[in-house]
C-alpha cells in the first residue's frame, strides 16, 4: 500500500502562479461539431527491438485455478539465458533514450530554476520552532526558523550527513515535542538500510544514538519516530532481522521504546508481532504506528489487519519507571473505520467513515477502569469531505474538500458549537502541517501542481492567515501564467468522474485549445486515497511545452468519499480503469487533446491503471509509464513484501475467486497475444521498499515486447534508488521523461533525427532564472 504519487509529495518548488479560469471553453464546444484533429507526426527508430523471449509452458494451481505464467523461468537471473536477455535489454534501452532530443537543454533549465528557487522540500512545527528542508543539492539540507529569529540558520547539511553517517542522506524529520532534538529518518541508496539518527537542534550536532534497521512501513509514516512525551527518547518501527526471504522484509514488525543515551541492545519491544499475547499480531500485520502527546502518560498503537485491509486501534499508560508500558486494551476496532488519531491528554480524537461517507471528527475519553468509552461526535459529516484536522490548544481546525471551492479550511473552537471558515485567497490546494497541541493556531501550505507552496499561519481568533516568515519562494513573479479548470467526464456505466486539469497560455491556439495539445493523465485510484493539488516539480516544463496536465480522481480513491472508494475495490476494480477512459475520453472529445497525443503514467498502485488502459484501449494512448508498481499481484504477494497489503483492495490469494480477481487486476496476466501497443516504460528501482522484486517488471517488459505488433518502443528502464517515478529521481531524469512523451506526442522539437539540441525548445518555453 503506497501513495507515492499519490498524496502530494514534498518535491522541489517551481514557481508558478495559478489563475482560476471557468472551463466556458469546455463547455462551449459541448454539442457542437468536432473538427477532425491531423494526427502527430512522431519519428520513428532505425534501432530494432531485441529477439522477443521464448514462452516455456507453465502453470501454477491455486485453489483450482490454473495461472499461466510462460515467462516463469526468467526470475532465475543468475541463469546464462536470462543473463544474456538482461544484456539486450540494457542496451536496446540505452540505445533508444540516447536518441531523445531536448533532454540537455530541457535539464540545464530545470536544474537552474531550482538552483535559483528555496526549493522548499518541506516544514514541520515542533516546539517555538519551525524545521525546514530545502533542496539545495542533490538531496535536502535542513534549517531551522526559531520563535524569536527572522532568518533560518543551517543545522545539518545534505553532505555532512552523508559524511557521518556513511553516505546517508535523510528521508523524514520529527522534531521532538519542545523542538531541541530532531528524529532523522535516513537511507543510504534509494529505500536501503533505513534507520535513524537524533540531531541537536542548537548546535547541528549529530548525537551517538543511531537507530539501525528501522522498519520502513507504509508511505504516511515511513522513517519516522514518536517522541516520548517529556522528549527524553522515541518510539520506532522496528524490522525482524531473521528473515528468511524478500517478501518478510517488513514481516513481524515490532515498535520499540529507545531512552536517549543508552545502546539499541537495550531498547524494549512495547507493540508488535509476539509482544503482548492480548494483542495477536499474524506476520503480515503492521504495527503502523504508535502516537503519543506531551503532558500525557497514554500511548495509542495502531495495528494494521492486512488481510482484512482495516485498522485496529489501542491504549496503555506508559509505566513510570519507563520500562515500557501497562496493559494494551482495544478502543476501535475494524468496524469503527477509524483514522488520523491524535492524542491529547487522556482524550483521543480521530476521524471515522463509521456512519460518515466523507468522513466526520470523533473523540474518546481513555481510561484504567472502562475500556467501552463511546466515541463522541465532534465535527459531523459536512457537504464535503473531510482530509486532514488537527487539534490545537486553541481549536480544532480541518480541510474539506468542497464541489464548488476545492478544499477549504474550517475551524472549530473549544467550546463552541459553530464551524467557521477561514478566507485563504491565491491557492486551490489547502495541507495541514503537523499538529501541536500546546500551541494555539494552525500551520499550513497553500499550493497547487505548478505553483511552489506558500507557507501561512492561521492565527486564533482570527479567520485569516498570515505569512509564516520563511522564504516559501511565493514572493518570485510568474514564470508562466497557467489556467486551471474543473471538469467531470462520463465513465462507461454513467457515473460522472472528477478530473482536474491545468495547462499554459502558450498552449491556446487564437485563445483556446485545439486538440493538438500534448496531455499528460495520472491517477492512484486506490486505498481511499485523496489526491489534491500539491505541487509537481515536473508539471513546470511539461505546461511550459504546450502541454496540458491532469488528475483523473477515479473511483478507488478517496475524493468524494468513502463510497467512491468502495465503489471500484475488488470484483470492481475495472471500474477504476474504466473511469480513467472516460476521461481521456471525455478530454478528447472536448478539444483538450486528441488520440495519439495522451500519455499516461501511474506510479506504485497507480501503474495499474496506466499498465491496463494501455492494454485495453491502446489507440488512445501515445505513451504509457508504468512506474514502480507490481505487475503480477499473484507472484508479487510471494516476494514483495507490501504486495499482502494489496489484497484485500483488489482480491486474495485464499479463494478461487480471489485469485482470478487478481489475475484480472495484473496488467501482466492481461497481455494478449498480439497487440499494437503505445510506447512504453516499464520502470523498477533497485532499491524500492515496497516492490523490490525487479525481475517481475522485467518479465512484464518481456510480456509486452512480444505482444507488440506495432511499431513504438517498449523499453524496461532500471534505476538505482527507491520508490520513486522517473520525473521525481532528478532533473536529468525528470528532462529524459518528459523528452520521450513529448516525442511520442509528435512535438517537433523532440523528433529524434534533429541535430541534438539545436533550438528544439523554443525561447522562454522552458523558464530560465
Amino acid at each position: 500500500m503506497d501513495s507515492g504519487s499519490s498524496s502530494p509529495a514534498r518535491r522541489r518548488a517551481f514557481s508558478l502562479i495559478f489563475v482560476l479560469f471557468a472551463s466556458a471553453s469546455a463547455s462551449a464546444c459541448a454539442g457542437t461539431p468536432v473538427p477532425e484533429t491531423p494526427p502527430p507526426t512522431v519519428a520513428a527508430l532505425a534501432i530494432a527491438a531485441p529477439d522477443t523471449v521464448a514462452f516455456r509452458p507453465f502453470a501454477d494451481t491455486l485453489h483450482g485455478v490454473v495461472i499461466p505464467d510462460p515467462l516463469r523461468w526468467m526470475e532465475d537471473t543468475l541463469a546464462p539465458d536470462v543473463r544474456a536477455w538482461l544484456v539486450t535489454q540494457t542496451q536496446y534501452t540505452d540505445d533508444v533514450l540516447a536518441q531523445l532530443r531536448g533532454v540537455d537543454s530541457m535539464e540545464a533549465a530545470i536544474t537552474a530554476v531550482w538552483q535559483q528557487l528555496p526549493t522548499l522540500d518541506g516544514v514541520v512545527p515542533g516546539g517555538h520552532a519551525y524545521f525546514i528542508s530545502r533542496y539545495l543539492s542533490d538531496a535536502p539540507s535542513l534549517f531551522v526558523l526559531d520563535s524569536a529569529a527572522t532568518v533560518e540558520r543551517e543545522i545539518l547539511g545534505a553532505s555532512a550527513l552523508r559524511d557521518a553517517r556513511n553516505g546517508a542522506r535523510f528521508r523524514a524529520l520529527v522534531p521532538s515535542w519542545n523542538g531541541r532534538l530532531v528524529a532523522v529518518g535516513t537511507t543510504e541508496r534509494g529505500d536501503r538500510n533505513p534507520g535513524v539518527s537524533v540531531l541537536d537542534a542548537s548546535t547541528g550536532r549529530l548525537l551517538a544514538d543511531v537507530i539501525p534497521d528501522l522498519l520502513a512501513t507504509t508511505s504516511g509514516t515511513r522513517y519516522e519516530v514518536t517522541w516520548l512525551p517529556d522528549n527524553s527518547g522515541f518510539i520506532y518501527p522496528r524490522r525482524w532481522t531473521d528473515q528468511s526471504s524478500t517478501a518478510e522484509r517488513l514481516s513481524r514488525g515490532r515498535q520499540f521504546l529507545h531512552r536517549l543515551g543508552t545502546p539499541q541492545s537495550a531498547d524494549v519491544p512495547v507493540f508488535g508481532f509476539g509482544v503482548v499475547p492480548s494483542v495477536p499480531f499474524e506476520p503480515t500485520d503492521l504495527p503502523t504506528r504508535v502516537y503519543t502527546a506531551p503532558g500525557s502518560d497514554w500511548l495509542v498503537a495502531l495495528a494494521y489487519r492486512v488481510r482484512q485491509n482495516g485498522n485496529e486501534y489501542y491504549a496503555a499508560r506508559l509505566a513510570v519507571d519507563g520500562s515500557g508500558v501497562r496493559q494494551w486494551h482495544r478502543i476501535a476496532g475494524i468496524d469503527d473505520r477509524i483514522s488520523a488519531v491524535q492524542l491529547v491528554g487522556d482524550t483521543v480524537f480521530a476521524m471515522t467513515r463509521r456512519g460518515a461517507d466523507r468522513a466526520a471528527i470523533v473523540q474518546r475519553a481513555l481510561s484504567d477502569s472502562d475500556s467501552a468509552q463511546p466515541w463522541v461526535t465532534v465535527i459531523p459529516e459536512q457537504s464535503g469531505v473531510i482530509v486532514q484536522y488537527v487539534r490545537q490548544r486553541d481549536a480544532l481546525y480541518f480541510t474539506e474538500r468542497t464541489q464548488r471551492d476545492g478544499v477549504v479550511l474550517r475551524r472549530r473552537s473549544h467550546g463552541d458549537t459553530t464551524v467557521r471558515t477561514i478566507t485563504i485567497t491565491g491557492g486551490v490546494g489547502v495541507m495541514l502541517a503537523r499538529s501541536a497541541p500546546d500551541t494555539d493556531g494552525a500551520t499550513l501550505s497553500v499550493q497547487s501542481w505548478a505553483m511552489t507552496p506558500r507557507w501561512l499561519r492561521a492565527p486564533a481568533n482570527s479567520l485569516g492567515v498570515e505569512p509564516l516568515g520563511i522564504d516559501d519562494g511565493s514572493a518570485a513573479p510568474p514564470r508562466v501564467r497557467v489556467i486551471t479548470e474543473r471538469i467531470e467526464a462520463r465513465s462507461q456505466d454513467g457515473t460522472m468522474v472528477p478530473v482536474s486539469l491545468a495547462y499554459a497560455d502558450v498552449a491556446l491556439k487564437d485563445g483556446r485549445l485545439d486538440g493538438t495539445a500534448p496531455l499528460l493523465i495520472e491517477s492512484y485510484g486506490a486505498f481511499g486515497v485523496v489526491e489534491d493539488l500539491g505541487y509537481r516539480p515536473d508539471a513546470e516544463a511539461w505546461l511550459a511545452q504546450g502541454g496540458v496536465y491532469a488528475y483523473a480522481h477515479v473511483r478507488g480513491g478517496g475524493e468524494n468519499g468513502d463510497a467512491w472508494h468502495r465503489a471500484a475495490m475488488r470484483e470492481h476494480k475495472q471500474r477504476t480503469i474504466d473511469d480513467m477512459i472516460g476521461a481521456i475520453e471525455t478530454l478528447i472529445a472536448k478539444r483538450y487533446t486528441s488520440a495519439g497525443r495522451v500519455v499516461l503514467t501511474g506510479t506504485s498502485n497507480g501503474a495499474v491503471i496506466a499498465g491496463q488502459v494501455a492494454l485495453q484501449r491502446p489507440e488512445l494512448i501515445a505513451a504509457a509509464f508504468y512506474e514502480v508498481g507490481s505487475p503480477d499481484e499473484i507472484r508479487g504477494a510471494a516476494f514483495d513484501p507490501t504486495a499482502a497489503r494489496n489484497l484485500n483492495e483488489v482480491g486474495d490469494l485464499d479463494t478461487p475467486a480471489g485469485v482470478r480477481l487478481l489475475m484480472a487486476i495484473s496488467p501482466y496476466h492481461r497481455v494478449p497475444e498480439r497487440v499494437s501497443l503505445p510506447a512504453m516504460i516499464v520502470h523498477s528501482a533497485s532499491e524500492d521498499y515496497n516492490f523490490g522484486t525487479e525481475m517481475l517488471a522485467g518479465k512484464f517488459a518481456a510480456r509486452l515486447q512480444k505482444a507488440n505488433g506495432g511499431s513504438a518502443p517498449v523499453l524496461w528502464v532500471r534505476t538505482p534508488g527507491g520508490h520513486q517515478s522517473l520525473m521525481s529521481l532528478s532533473p536529468r531524469w525528470t528532462a529524459m521523461a518528459l523528452s520521450f512523451a513529448l516525442w511520442q506526442t509528435g512535438v517537433p522539437g523532440f523528433q529524434p533525427g534533429a541535430p541534438q539540441d539545436a533550438g528544439q525548445i523554443p525561447e522562454g518555453a522552458v523558464p530560465s532564472p
